[in-house]
């Protein structure tokens, strides 16, 4: 009997943080909260792109950049979403190629200018305190880019 209440009260204490996360848990990417987040960490608007899905512009230490939204079905329940964001100065195939062989979580390409892109995939749940951690994520190579790209 011992037994049975020493481990019925181990395994309640590894549920209940399962429930408070379970609570935390975002499986779509709802516009209203990223919003909230981006605006943490700069200035941020919501609006929709071409197609009709939603579209979060705002500003990271002066840089412009762009959320887009992807896997929606009529502009919500969004599957994944994308920081974007880039200048139109002169950039190479091989600076491009540069910046890829050093940074593992952000892609750059030469398209007009560059382009410095990072994907997000919610597919399952992520948690609110993963989401925020990519916007730091995005946040702390603001930085890197804006060096890399005057070099």
């Amino acid at each position: 009997m011992r037994f049975s209440s020493v481990f019925l009260a181990a395994m309640m204490t590894v549920a209940v943080p399962a429930v408070a996360t379970a609570q935390d848990m975002i499986t779509f990417a709802d516009p209203d909260v990223l919003l909230e987040i981006a605006k943490g960490y700069g200035s941020a608007e919501l609006g929709k792109d071409n197609g009709g899905d939603p579209l979060i512009t705002g500003r990271l230490q002066g840089m412009r950049y762009s959320v887009f939204f992807y896997g929606c079905k009529d502009g919500a329940n969004c599957r994944s979403i994308q920081f974007s964001a880039g200048y139109t100065d002169e950039f190479s195939l091989e600076k491009a190629n540069e910046w890829n062989v050093k940074y593992r979580w952000l892609r750059a390409s030469s398209d007009n200018g560059s382009t410095f892109k990072m994907d997000i995939d919610l597919t399952g749940g992520v948690t609110r305190t993963y989401v925020d951690a990519q916007f730091e994520r995005w946040d702390s190579f603001v930085t890197d880019i804006k060096d890399f790209v005057s070099q």
